[in-house]
């Protein structure tokens, strides 16, 4: 059994076209869980009558709002101990095979044992909010190099897309709980994957990701001048999600360094520890660990930025 988690907030506009896609699955064995974190629009409505219209296949959640899509997930997760679990953003499209090809990977990393934490991500399609494609590669849109997937990447930049994710019960258990500082679930999710178990790669895409304006996280050009002029603009916030990534570190290390292995322990210690350096000092460490984002624009803007 598949369970498909689905966190809902204000989601009225398009949240009966991404549940249709998923119940429209080629893997029928599928389990939605939706949890809404107090939508004040026709959210809860829409997904009542859904949960009377599919009570085999639909399942609600109740519970006090949580103020963020994060804890909202974290919400969802302790409640659900099925096999492998799924991630689904309210204002998007599954393509019919997506839990099909995801599990197959997802089948094929464990290889029989169940006992390793895995987590699977896919490519996906950037449409505006008609469906209307911008890209139909996030990877290349983005700028991403999807199978970079070690430690000392992931700790400064996310590579995996929530709603592209599937985990495994090993990892699940593992990642739980995940700590009120964690500045998502999915990135969260892929570090203690990357940390202790496999990350794999689905790079054709699985879902059409809807840019519409209201995504709290959303698909933004990774090249030139556009990159740029959109980090100029914000060197603040940049500056202060550096110190979130190093603060993460932390919390990684405070929850696992009993159990890491020495040269991890040393690599979080070093990455969270950046904070307080120095300017030189940090692009010591950046070289040293390897602590590099994933063009060469983006690792000279952390060299001034980070």
């Amino acid at each position: 059994m598949v369970s498909v988690l689905l966190a809902v907030y204000r989601g009225e506009k398009y949240l009966s076209e991404l549940i249709d896609s998923i119940l429209d699955q080629s893997v029928k064995d599928i389990k939605i869980i939706i949890r809404d974190d107090g939508s004040d629009d026709r959210s809860p409505e829409i997904i009542t009558e859904y949960a009377a219209k599919f009570p085999d296949r639909i399942s609600v959640i109740e519970g006090a709002p949580t103020g963020s899509a994060a804890a909202n997930f974290g919400e969802l997760l302790k409640q659900c101990d099925d096999d492998y679990i799924m991630f689904a953003d309210q204002d998007d499209v599954w393509f019919k095979n997506k839990v099909r090809i995801t599990l197959d990977t997802m089948l094929k990393a464990e290889n029989g044992n169940v006992a390793v934490p895995v987590l699977v991500h896919s490519n996906l399609t950037v449409t505006d909010g008609n469906l209307k494609v911008i890209a139909d590669s996030f990877f290349d849109y983005q700028k991403i190099i999807p199978d970079d997937l070690a430690l000392n990447r992931l700790l400064v930049q996310n590579y995996v897309t929530g709603c592209t994710v599937m985990i495994n019960r090993a990892l699940k258990n593992k990642a739980l709980p995940i700590p009120g500082g964690a500045l998502m679930h999915d990135w969260w999710l892929a570090l203690v994957a990357s940390a202790f178990g496999k990350i794999e790669t689905v790079r054709s895409p699985l879902i059409f990701y809807r840019q519409h304006g209201g995504n709290q996280v959303g698909a933004k050009a990774g090249r030139g001048a556009a990159l740029v002029a959109r980090k100029l603009k914000t060197l603040g916030t940049v500056r202060e999600n550096y110190k979130a990534t190093y603060r993460q570190a932390r919390l990684l290390l405070n929850a696992y360094g009993d159990i890491l292995p020495p040269d991890k322990c040393e690599m979080l210690t070093a990455y969270s520890e950046m904070e307080k350096a120095g300017r030189l000092k940090k692009i010591r460490i950046i070289k040293k660990y390897n602590f590099k984002k994933c063009t060469r624009l983006r690792v000279l803007g952390q060299y001034f930025l980070a």
